[in-house]
């Protein structure tokens, strides 16, 4: 017998239920091994203490009556309505398609040209999602309202200057791609602004 094998079989061991054959490997093996002599000693030790342990506590009151009514509530669904999701499929569809084409077109002889394209397109998708939220922004309680619209006049303003910038320095990649980015800050805040009517 292994090792192994003593410390899985002690509990049934001590409590009489192993196989005399079983019982009878491991008091050999725990006879020539020092570290399974000392498991066997301290589960001798700790099994009158543990023996006079209560086998079951019942608690002082029936807890059921406070956990069934909240269980029946069942999870709460989020239903939307069928031109929400037609709404975010278009909105998907129009983002990919802008990111595709940027990744795809090949090097532009014109960089202004270019980019202008593809700010036209994060444009319209910012409007469709504007939309959205101008349906759900009167649902919405007034105090949300002013948070959300404070939050939408921070990104706004930096939105505004990255264009500025880049209209001073046309070339700049690295402020194409922080308008880019002002863009998709703004879009996904009024995706996430005009949810909030639904989640309420």
């Amino acid at each position: 017998m292994t090792c192994d094998g003593v410390r899985d079989r002690l509990d049934r061991h001590l409590a009489g239920t192993l196989d005399p054959a079983e019982s009878l490997a491991l008091t050999e093996h725990a006879a020539g091994c020092a570290a399974c002599q000392a498991d066997l000693e301290a589960a001798r030790f700790l099994a009158a203490p543990t023996g006079r342990l209560r086998r079951e506590i019942v608690p002082a009151a029936d807890l059921w009556p406070g956990i069934a009514p909240r269980l029946r509530g069942g999870a709460r669904r989020l239903s939307l309505p069928v031109w929400w999701l037609a709404a975010a499929a278009v909105l998907l569809i129009a983002v990919s398609s802008a990111l595709t084409v940027a990744v795809v077109r090949g090097p532009r002889s014109d960089p202004a040209v270019g980019f202008a394209s593809t700010e036209a397109r994060y444009q319209q998708t910012a409007l469709a999602v504007a939309g959205l939220y101008e349906q759900a922004r009167d649902s919405l309680a007034p105090e949300t309202r002013l948070v959300l619209e404070r939050n939408l006049a921070v990104i706004e303003r930096a939105l505004g200057e990255a264009r500025e910038a880049l209209r001073v320095d046309p070339a700049n990649r690295v402020i194409e791609a922080m308008v880019v980015a002002a863009y998709r800050r703004k879009i996904d805040f009024l995706e996430r602004a005009a949810a909030l009517d639904r989640e309420g």
